[in-house]
């Protein structure tokens, strides 16, 4: 009998549980759906409802997230301005602005900090780069110490690597044009493509010890260290590969660790194996010791958090970001300029008269003396004027924190993201006449007669506040060196029937990444 009621018990026991288990993915989907109607009445009730956008932008952030995953949202945030004005919402907490003195609030006055997207891209989202970090404390403190490497003294103490990836890019031309078998036949050269290993080469002379062997490759390049060459050439795309395929997967991961799941992206193999050898051989070794970025680290890096020392990981975390951003954002940039003055044949014009005609043996012409010369003043006003037109972040997404902010007449509650639309505020009419028009004669000292006056408040080309570009010396001493260098070499003239459009990940791109053109050199052959 007694047998007989705990075979009863068990059997009761495993119906509940099995009836349970039969119920438990209907009750989690049910739990779901009130978890969602739950955000959309919030959602519709908030204060941002106040607030144009679209009618479905309380309900959902699936078009954000397949917007940002193709890199098209600009896109988005370029329509949604036009027809809604400098402030909109597309999303249940999601707002943009490119209103002037908004845009000054939020980056400076109230100084939001940054959105968790830049952590999530990171190797440890707990444990960022300078790029990644939102903290406001340890941002303050990795920038403090970042900061002596990017002055312009430092900067302009680096010149001589520059120059050497410069003269890679400007034998590559040479080459080019002395293959040619007939001097009628014309050379094509793939700009896009060129740049960006231009970038790559500078940021691993400046940063790692040693080019990329990008942009003139060869087969006797020696990295000086037991390693197959070819194994240190594929770094740059690897890391290229993984952070794109880290942005696009972003909110797949967030969705992911809601259930447990942990999904982290380290770097590749060759890359920490590659820089772990070099922070031990010039440790160990004093006469490979280089003024770089890299020894900067090792000399002076500290863990934000806890004060000690950087390890090896720590240091290759934060060179991988640096190089990212150091690459990316140059190369984009002079893309753009070049793209600029190859479509305003006047504006080449006046810039190649303005500039030296060098032969390819001449020495290369450095950042400092283009940034003091007067000869070189309708340069500078061609790259701040592809700067506003072409801000290489279009937008920077800030959250607003536990306390709300007023901005332009609107309550915005805790927790809001706030995206500053650069790019649309550069090519505002109130603020810059003929907006779309590449003019470089609104920067010159003696403006002719007609030519507005550029609006300094309106211009945030290396954004502002605590979050402003770190970079933005080492930037414009590459951008100066290498439009001065080439142009004063080499003409250009874009390949007739290529469709550009951008794409923005986290800064703006050619979409394909490749753009065309002819090449013809300067000097006499």
């Amino acid at each position: 009998m007694l047998l007989l009621s705990k075979d009863l018990e068990v059997e009761n026991i495993s119906g509940i549980v099995h009836h349970c288990v039969r119920w438990l993915p209907i009750f989690i989907v049910f739990l779901l759906i009130s978890k969602y109607v739950l955000g959309v009445n919030r959602a519709i009730k908030s204060p941002l409802s106040r607030i144009p956008g679209p009618w479905y932008a309380p309900l959902t952030t699936l078009h954000l997230s397949y917007a940002f995953s193709k890199g098209t949202i600009w896109k988005d945030v370029e329509k949604a301005h036009r027809k809604y004005g400098p402030i909109f919402r597309l999303g249940p907490r999601q707002v943009w602005i490119s209103d002037m003195e908004a845009m000054k609030a939020i980056l400076m006055t109230v100084d939001l900090p940054k959105v968790t997207m830049y952590a999530e891209i990171s190797r440890d989202r707990t444990a960022p780069g300078l790029f990644g970090e939102i903290r406001p404390g340890p941002h303050r403190r990795l920038k403090k110490f970042l900061s002596p490497a990017f002055t312009v003294s430092y900067v302009d103490n680096l010149e001589f690597l520059f120059s050497t990836c410069i003269g890679d890019l400007i034998k590559k031309y040479v080459d080019l044009l002395s293959s040619s078998s007939s001097n009628s036949t014309p050379i094509v050269t793939d700009i896009m493509q060129d740049l960006h290993n231009i970038a790559l080469d500078i940021m691993g002379e400046c940063s790692f010890g040693k080019g990329f062997g990008q942009t003139n490759p060869s087969d006797s390049f020696d990295f000086g260290l037991e390693m197959d060459a070819k194994v240190w050439k594929s770094i740059p795309t690897a890391i290229f590969k993984g952070m794109t395929r880290r942005y696009q997967l972003v909110y797949i991961k967030r969705f992911l660790r809601r259930f447990g799941f942990q999904n982290e992206f380290d770097w590749p193999r060759e890359m920490i194996s590659a820089i772990g050898a070099v922070k031990g051989q010039r440790i160990t070794t004093l006469d490979k010791v280089r003024p770089d970025l890299l020894q900067h680290l090792i000399d002076e890096g500290m863990n934000p958090d806890s004060g000690v020392k950087m390890g090896t990981r720590e240091v290759i975390d934060q060179m991988a970001e640096i190089l990212l951003a150091g690459s990316e954002t140059t190369s984009g940039t002079i893309a753009c300029f070049f793209l600029e003055i190859l479509r305003n044949p006047e504006v080449k014009e006046k810039l190649l008269k303005s500039l030296p005609v060098l032969g390819p043996t001449d020495s290369i012409i450095s950042s400092q003396k283009i940034r003091v010369g007067s000869e070189f003043e309708y340069l500078e006003a061609c790259i701040k004027e592809a700067l506003r037109l072409h801000p290489i972040a279009s937008e920077m997404g800030r959250k607003i924190g536990a306390h709300p902010v007023e901005l332009m007449g609107y309550y915005l509650p805790p927790y809001t993201v706030v995206s500053a639309s650069y790019r649309e505020l550069h090519r505002n009419s109130e603020h810059w006449p003929e907006p779309m028009r590449f003019w470089p004669e609104r920067w010159l000292q003696n403006r002719p007669e007609g030519v507005p006056a550029p609006n300094l408040q309106a211009y945030y080309p290396s954004s502002a506040g605590k979050h402003a570009c770190i970079g933005k010396n080492f930037a414009l001493a590459e951008i100066r060196m290498v439009t001065a260098n080439i142009f004063s070499r080499f003409d250009f003239n874009e390949v007739s029937g290529q469709d550009v459009d951008f794409r923005q990940y986290i800064t703006m791109q050619f979409e394909h990444g490749s753009w065309k053109a002819f090449v013809k050199p300067r000097y006499e052959s």
